[in-house]
């Protein structure tokens, strides 16, 4: 959930080593919930929670040294003992009464998902659908979609409803609600860490498998790399298929994920939304780029705002890029691009995430200037007003160039 102060970044390095980014908060007091004994540089709880609050460390720990090593990226997920399933009985997007324990019988994956998030929520669920559709509609008949609310000021049918339309689910699973009460107790039960901070939403990103006999068989937590959601995906599909019936025997390939190698200082070409050719994205000219999808709140708004921007005498080169991997089918939405029909810019469309990841976006929408040398010199998470965008822009450059 945003913040509503949103907060720049200006005169970070083509690295943003000092900028985490948001979707990554979550890791600090997840940490500290935890008291851990490192061994062998193995991280044990020292509650008899065991590997549930184990994987929250690990994870935390692959997420902050994902430079390191592509293997550290996507999580594996960690083995459950078969506890039994936390019960519950809430609401779905539809108004209707769901309970875990009508879908006995099946694989649930259940997923705790802010209801009006715009950072790592996104790629939990799509992983979620990618996972489906790497299983084949004959497995995935017998695997359930869950979602539970981890938004504790969004909790109306209407909230699920509109992240369901959003990212075109609302016929693909169960996002459920209920009283702030209910949704406490069930974040306690399944161990999420769910607070307001600064005025916006960090809750765990967890995703638990449950088998078919109700009890708890695997944690996974979300990675927050774009282009890691369809290894992400792979891995949840392949843990899936070990509790599908005998007869069930999905083919399933594995999907590796790869580390982005480029960077604001190496010029990349991305494929032009409508067709006709590549956009540059790199050095040489100072750029604006203003990164995302069509679920973003207000995105025909701010992009057609964006135009109008980019036509202003002194404006540089400035490109919008949808990052695919968090839109429905990895598609762009025809409709958004063809409401938009930019005249003073163009749509790109970011296939993998690589490029996002490398530019250390957060969030979408999400808003970078670049400089002639491949420099980040000003981000801001969140759209701004065009007064504000041209203020901010003429500021950053004047300074770079100074």
């Amino acid at each position: 959930m945003k913040d509503n102060q949103e907060k720049d970044n200006q005169g970070k390095d083509n690295q943003g080593k000092d900028n985490p980014g948001r979707m990554k908060q979550w890791l600090y007091p997840v940490a500290a919930m935890v008291a851990v004994v490192v061994v062998a540089g193995v991280a044990f709880s020292a509650s008899h929670i065991g590997k549930a609050e184990q994987v929250q460390t690990v994870a935390a720990v692959n997420v902050n040294n994902s430079s390191s090593s592509a293997n550290s990226v996507v999580d594996p997920g960690a083995s459950l003992a078969g506890r039994p399933a936390p019960q519950f009985t809430l609401t779905d997007q539809f108004g209707k009464k769901v309970s875990l324990s009508q879908f006995k019988g099946k694989v649930v994956i259940l997923a705790f998902v802010d209801s009006q998030c715009t950072t790592i929520c996104p790629l939990t669920t799509e992983s979620m659908m990618r996972a489906l559709q790497m299983l084949g509609p004959n497995a995935a008949s017998h695997v359930q979609l869950l979602g539970i609310n981890a938004n504790p000021q969004a909790i109306s049918v209407s909230d699920v409803m509109t992240y369901s339309k959003n990212h075109n689910m609302v016929n693909s699973w169960h996002f459920l609600t209920g009283s702030l009460s209910q949704l406490k107790s069930l974040w306690k039960k399944y161990y999420i860490y769910d607070q307001i901070v600064k005025g916006q939403i960090d809750h765990t990103p967890a995703l638990y498998i449950i088998g078919p006999n109700g009890k708890e068989q695997y944690l996974f937590l979300t990675p927050s790399q774009y282009a890691a959601v369809d290894a992400q995906a792979s891995v949840l599909a392949h843990q899936v298929a070990k509790f599908l019936p005998a007869s069930v025997k999905p083919q399933l390939k594995s999907v590796a994920y790869h580390a982005s190698t480029i960077g604001p200082d190496i010029q990349t070409a991305l494929p032009l939304a409508d067709g006709q050719g590549n956009a540059y994205i790199g050095p040489g000219h100072p750029q604006l780029l203003v990164y995302f999808a069509s679920w973003a709140p207000n995105v025909e708004a701010n992009l057609k705002a964006l135009d109008q921007y980019a036509g202003t005498k002194g404006a540089p080169d400035t490109f919008a890029i949808d990052v695919l991997p968090t839109e429905p089918n990895n598609q762009p939405n025809q409709s958004l691009l063809k409401a938009v029909s930019p005249k003073h810019y163009q749509i790109a469309l970011d296939e993998t995430g690589n490029v996002t990841d490398a530019y250390n976006v957060t969030d979408l929408m999400w808003v970078t200037l670049t400089d002639g040398r491949g420099h980040i010199i000003w981000s801001h998470d969140g759209w701004v007003p065009i007064h504000t965008l041209a203020a901010k822009v003429k500021s950053a450059l004047q300074k770079a160039n100074g």
